[in-house]
């Protein structure tokens, strides 16, 4: 029952800027205590559709997993015609497996797939990378080609985007990801599907069936924990809870996936520690810390006021601190 493990938010568990939509953040933190925040960001001048072409994942670092964080630099852009991260670097979810970290993320070419417009033809090229370090610091060292594709008889078929990968207890990879499907029963709707692979930077294979076909969500994020596969979604059009917002789900082998016992992680709201109550238009990303234990500790989400008193309210990353159990 995670839901019942949200805590009231510090006011300094924040990551905003006046100058960019900040988006998904996802944290690691190293020996020393330091806590390293890896996040998307575009520029306000380009609006909130401007995550697709001009997004970059930044890098700031805290003392405290709840922060506050303080920017440090861009980590990752768009690498330019030619490549096929082309354009922007969006979503990332950071993790360490053994001595090496590893960022994964989504970009996409500049090419036409045959969509209506160039946006949705961008929107189809987008794909999954993968980007490794020593250290969170860097230098990060980014795969020339994409982790996953296309791959005949399989459940992805249109883009692949905001993977959670997580390590199985064989030692192998089991990754979650946002995907389409051309089958006529599946088509232009949301659908995730699972792959594997013997290590983090893959080859992974993608699963033949989709997985979260009967209904809508996006989002997942994934982790191992007391024997079992849990993933947090993006429950946008409230089809899971009932309320647009934040879904558990659970799974014993990683393929046959149920909604917790209870689904519903938070509602479109942050409680704060002084007591008001922030009303939400989108809360998404949802991105855990896992303390030392393995047990969850802090949730990191991209979030956006309903109503703002400000001129222009710009998405900001909230970090969620959870009464560890």
């Amino acid at each position: 029952n995670m839901g019942a493990n949200i805590q009231p938010v510090p006011r300094h568990s924040v990551l905003k800027d006046p100058n960019f939509f900040v988006w998904g953040g996802s944290m690691v933190r190293t020996d020393d205590g330091t806590c390293h925040l890896f996040f998307s960001r575009w520029p306000a001048e380009t609006k909130f559709s401007g995550w697709l072409d001009h997004s970059e994942i930044a890098y700031a670092t805290a003392d405290a997993p709840g922060g506050p964080y303080t920017f440090k630099r861009v980590i990752l852009k768009g690498f330019g015609e030619g490549n096929w991260n082309e354009m922007s670097a969006h979503n990332p979810s950071v993790e360490q497996f053994g001595d090496r970290y590893y960022l994964y993320f989504v970009s996409h070419v500049n090419k036409n797939f045959g969509k209506n417009n160039t946006r949705e033809n961008h929107r189809w090229g987008q794909r999954i990378g993968v980007a490794a370090a020593d250290h969170p610091s860097g230098p990060w060292t980014v795969a020339k080609e994409p982790l996953i594709d296309y791959q005949e008889g399989k459940g992805a078929q249109g883009y692949m985007v905001n993977p959670g990968v997580c390590q199985r207890p064989d030692g192998s990879y089991l990754m979650i990801f946002k995907t389409r499907s051309e089958k006529p029963d599946l088509k232009d709707r949301m659908i995730h599907c699972t792959a594997t692979a013997p290590a983090p930077d893959g080859p992974f294979t993608i699963a033949e069936k989709p997985i979260l076909t009967e209904k809508e969500a996006e989002d997942p994020h994934l982790w191992f924990q007391d024997g079992m596969y849990y993933t947090i979604v993006d429950d946008q059009r409230a089809l899971y809870t009932g309320t647009h917002g934040l879904a558990l789900f659970e799974s014993e082998n990683g393929t046959d996936w149920e909604p917790a016992a209870h689904p519903l992680v938070m509602k479109n709201e942050i409680l704060w520690e002084d007591g008001e109550i922030s009303s939400l238009r989108y809360l998404e990303r949802p991105q855990l810390w896992l303390d030392d234990s393995g047990r969850p500790a802090v949730l990191f989400c991209a979030a956006m006021l309903k109503e703002s008193p400000d001129s222009i309210n710009l998405p900001f990353n909230v970090h969620i601190p959870l009464k560890r159990n």
